[in-house]
């Protein structure tokens, strides 16, 4: 069983490619066939299956009935209801894909805009932390070599910095470990949309 993300990812490509097809003239079986071929991820996989089993004598209507209950993401429901509808009632299909597949567009756009904006300050958090903690840590690090004569000093708070400068390689490392979390954070968001 195909998951939302899998099934929503060529879904889009699946749906134009029909118009373009029902549009130069194939037919809704053709059309099928074609999508069956491969190119389409689960699409593909479901299309051939249906094709196999119209093939064994099951009806196209039963078919698109079955795959729809089977779906899980509401946009590949929808798309293949409106198939199903079209076999049953004859309706002008390329214009509703058309209307169909400029929703889907719009939705994945709407997620691709609210996955920009969420990651919009990352780069310049991680350029940040990546670029001052290294300095900033190499600093504190340096200042028992530089003025080694300030940590004798009645200066309060010295001798913990002396011993501050001993966990620069640790730092360091939490740093790369911090950037890395990051990372993955915003690649574990991503919409799936391209």
């Amino acid at each position: 069983m195909a998951t939302n993300a899998e099934e929503s990812a060529d879904l889009l490509y699946a749906m134009r490619a029909v118009m373009v097809l029902l549009g130069s003239g194939i037919g809704l079986e053709a059309a099928m066939q074609m999508i069956g071929r491969g190119g389409y991820g689960v699409i593909s996989k479901d299309f051939k299956e249906a094709i196999a089993n119209l093939q064994r004598g099951s009806k196209l209507e039963q078919e698109f009935s079955r795959l729809s209950t089977k779906a899980n993401s509401k946009a590949y429901s929808r798309f293949l209801n409106t198939l199903r509808t079209n076999v049953t009632s004859d309706t002008d299909l390329v214009r509703a894909l058309t209307q169909q597949s400029d929703r889907e567009e719009e939705e994945r756009n709407d997620k691709l805009s609210a996955y920009i904006e969420k990651l919009s300050g990352m780069p310049t958090i991680l350029l940040t932390f990546g670029i001052l903690s290294p300095i900033i840590f190499g600093i504190a690090a340096m200042i028992p070599v530089i003025a080694p004569g300030l940590m004798s000093s009645g200066i309060p708070g010295m001798s913990s910095l002396a011993a501050a400068a001993s966990c620069f390689g640790p730092a360091l490392f939490g740093t790369i470990i911090v950037m890395t979390m990051f990372g993955y954070k915003a690649h574990s968001s991503d919409p799936g949309v391209i």
